[in-house]
């Protein structure tokens, strides 16, 4: 058993004793429960409050203990929790008031009843209303003129809405509580609306079957008066609906029979396995990992498709269709091309710049065409049929013929040699 106290002497359990200019109020609530799987145990909780009252200077001082103990037993409850629906329960609570409290009433018990609806696991919304038996503080007179002497009773009605936000969504739960509260008390002793307080608090809730739970939170009132007043509550609230489906019970092994022996199974030769299932074994194969269906040669490699291209450009001086030195080397590296690859043949076309007539420059880049001709045959002995040397004039300019740059580079010879071959690909050992 846990018990706190302050500013109080030695208290009894279950017992209300009186002295001297001290009073002590003690409740004890014992709960025990059985779970639905019959797994047992106790909740033991003790609320205790203490008033000193000094008649001195009128001086006031609190303390409010609650004390809870978890007596478990060896098992735990296996029962599902319900976790959404409507609940209702019955409350009770304690309330203290502002020292400097302008509703002119004492602290008070104040029992009631609390409605609401768990949307979600972590989330409900509630609805309470409290009846609270007080006593008038001070003699005054009341809004009516009615004088009201100290002692008198003090009717309080409180209305509570409620958001309770719970931080777990199992058995032992702490929550945030935030709501508005009305108080309406008879008689009436301020001369405006009746107290609208906001209240905020802070809570646990323990499961004691899947739908009974007991609840027990703290909270401040803070009002537009500037007053800002305190209580405790504690309530037993049953959550109707239907616990979550318990998960299916696993399914039995099926027995598996003893294992059969394994067969004795002779060595394979490496050499004679073809991982790539090319046609040729894994010791000849100088390629492995060839893609099914490629075309292979006898040591396992592809026989690739490769394209083959040169490119030749020659310029002249105006009017001239002699073939500078400086391009004999591409001219070269043509043949060398061509002996290469004997199945090709090419166009050598010859162009002008703009300047002169239309019929004098494609005579002037026919010659250029065959000077270039010539020289692959003379110099290089690339034959004759292979070439085909046509002069297309100042068609198909590459630049513009207004500038001297732009003339030079459309005064030219190009020939152009593409071509497919195939070739084998180069071993990975």
């Amino acid at each position: 058993m846990l018990q706190l106290s302050q500013n109080c002497d030695l208290v009894q359990t279950q017992h209300t004793r009186m002295f001297g200019y001290f009073t002590r109020l003690q409740i004890g609530l014992f709960l025990a429960a059985q779970s639905l799987v019959g797994s047992e145990y106790n909740f033991y909780l003790i609320f205790t409050y203490c008033k000193d009252k000094k008649m001195i200077k009128q001086r006031k001082r609190y303390s409010v203990t609650l004390g809870v103990v978890l007596l478990a037993g060896t098992t735990v409850v296996s029962a599902q929790i319900i976790k959404n629906g409507p609940y209702i329960g019955p409350a009770i609570g304690y309330y203290v008031f502002d020292s400097d409290n302008t509703n002119n009433a004492e602290d008070a018990f104040h029992y009631g009843l609390s409605a609401g609806y768990q949307f979600t696991p972590k989330l409900a919304l509630e609805l309470s209303y409290f009846r609270m038996g007080s006593e008038i503080k001070d003699s005054m007179v009341d809004e009516e003129g009615t004088p009201q002497l100290a002692g008198e009773d003090l009717d309080i009605n409180m209305f509570r809405v409620d958001g309770i936000f719970n931080f777990l969504s199992n058995r032992w739960t702490p929550y945030l509580v935030i709501g508005y509260t009305r108080l309406s008390q008879d008689p009436q002793f301020r001369y405006d609306e009746d107290d609208n307080p906001v209240n905020v608090g802070l809570g646990f809730k323990a499961a004691i079957t899947p739908a009974l739970s007991v609840r027990s939170d703290v909270r401040g009132y803070f009002d537009e008066h500037g007053e800002s007043d305190y209580g405790v509550n504690l309530g037993l609230f049953y959550l109707f609906g239907s616990p979550p489906a318990p998960p299916p019970k696993p399914r039995p092994l099926p027995v598996k029979p003893p294992p059969e022996p394994e067969p004795i199974v002779k060595p394979i030769d490496p050499c004679t396995l073809d991982d790539d299932g090319d046609g040729v074994n894994n010791c000849d194969d100088l390629c492995s990992g060839t893609p099914k269906g490629s075309r292979i040669e006898t040591t396992g490699c592809r026989i690739l498709t490769v394209p083959k291209k040169i490119t030749l450009e020659i310029l002249f001086d105006s009017n001239k269709a002699v073939v500078k030195p400086q391009y004999l080397q591409s001219i070269q590296e043509v043949a060398e091309f061509m002996r290469k690859y004997p199945s090709t043949n090419t166009e050598i076309q010859g162009y002008t710049d703009s300047r002169g007539s239309d019929a004098y420059n494609r005579k002037l880049s026919q010659r250029r065409s065959d000077a270039v001709r010539q020289t692959l045959i003379d110099e290089f002995g690339v034959a004759g049929s292979r070439l085909t040397a046509v002069g297309y004039g100042e068609s198909d300019p590459i630049a513009d013929n207004v500038t001297a740059v732009g003339r030079q580079q459309n005064r030219r010879v190009v020939a152009r040699i593409e071509t497919v071959v195939e070739e084998v690909e180069k071993s990975v050992r």
